[in-house]
Formats: structure tokens, C-alpha cells, sequence
């Protein structure tokens, strides 16, 4: 019978979410130490300008992310519809900034599925100009979504001095608070593409 940390990582592996995870980190893991390995001169094959089997295992495996992404329009349409104009947010500018985080997120995926057709000649148009677009919308995405965690961070921090000032709270209460809004902070952008 298969142990707890196998059941876990099989678990882990059946959602899409799960799969795409570690295929993300062995992607990002590998052309980390492909590329060490390659400027310290050990190259996997040996021939001198030849590109080390990790880095090429590293762009086959982001090749397909990039096709398992074909089918992410949907949930990224309900989770902006879902979102909308952040009428729950109570701060303004972290309402704006997710606004704007999603539209970008929401451009991003077609603009990807274009370059990734013209790449497999599906379209008959150049990719290079559809990767940088959805480059740079992936990037604004990223940077809002920094900008929103340290606009958020900073307000826990005004919350958690006005938690200590307040003698009808805890400052275990207040610290435990803080906690629980760092962790709702990562989750959105631990799916970064």
C-alpha cells in the first residue's frame, strides 16, 4: 500500500492546478541549473555552443504550459467576472490595482494563443510580436500584483500599530489578523506564468 506522501503527490498530480505547479517549478528548476551548469562550461553534450539538455528541457516543458494554457480562458473570465470592480475591496487603490491586474491577465491569454499558433504555423503571421505583447502584459500583471501585496502589507502594518494602540483588542489578535491577510495575499500569485 502506497504511503501518505505518495497518495499526496498523486493527489497533487490529478488536478490540473497541481500538474502545472511542478511542471513550473522543474521548468523554472532546470533552466536555473542549466544555465549555471552551461556558463560554467559543462556542457551536457560537450560541443561548444551547444545548448545544455537542461535548457532544452526546460523550453519543452514551458512549451507545454504554454498549450496546457489554451484551455485557462474560461477560469480566467470567471475569476475576473467574479472579481469585477472589487466592490468588496475597502481600499481603493488595491481595488484598482486587481482591476487593472485582471484586464491585463484577461489580454494575456489570447495574445499567447496567437503567438503559440503562428509558432505551430496554425496562423500564417510572425509570433515575435504577439510573445512580446503578452511578455509585457504577463509583466504589468506581475507588477501590479507586487504593487497590490505592498499596498495591502503596508495597510496590515497601519492595522497592526492601531491593534497594539487598542486596548480592547489583543495583540494577538491583531498579529494573528495580519497572518491571516499574508496568506490570502500569496495565494493569488503563486500561478504566475
Amino acid at each position: 500500500r502506497p504511503g501518505p506522501n505518495m497518495e499526496a503527490a498523486a493527489s497533487v498530480l490529478e488536478s490540473h492546478r497541481g500538474r502545472d505547479r511542478i511542471v513550473r517549478a522543474l521548468g523554472y528548476s532546470s533552466r536555473l541549473l542549466g544555465g549555471l551548469l552551461q556558463a560554467a562550461g559543462r556542457g551536457g553534450d560537450g560541443g561548444p555552443g551547444r545548448q545544455h539538455p537542461l535548457l532544452r528541457l526546460s523550453q519543452e516543458l514551458g512549451n507545454c504550459r504554454a498549450t496546457l494554457r489554451l484551455l485557462d480562458d474560461l477560469a480566467m473570465f470567471l475569476h475576473s467576472r467574479g472579481y469585477g470592480l472589487g466592490a468588496a475591496e475597502e481600499d481603493a487603490v488595491v481595488r484598482w490595482l486587481s482591476v487593472v491586474a485582471n484586464m491585463a491577465d484577461q489580454l494575456y491569454y489570447p495574445c499567447e494563443h496567437v503567438a503559440w499558433a503562428a509558432d505551430y504555423k496554425i496562423l500564417n503571421i510572425h509570433s515575435s510580436k504577439w510573445w512580446t505583447l503578452s511578455n509585457v502584459l504577463w509583466s504589468l500583471s506581475l507588477t501590479l500584483g507586487v504593487l497590490r501585496s505592498l499596498r495591502v502589507l503596508q495597510q496590515l502594518k497601519k492595522k497592526s500599530k492601531q491593534g497594539r494602540k487598542d486596548h480592547l483588542g489583543t495583540e494577538y489578535g491583531a498579529k494573528r489578523g495580519c497572518l491571516c491577510m499574508m496568506l490570502q495575499l500569496s495565494v493569488p500569485y503563486t500561478d504566475a506564468a
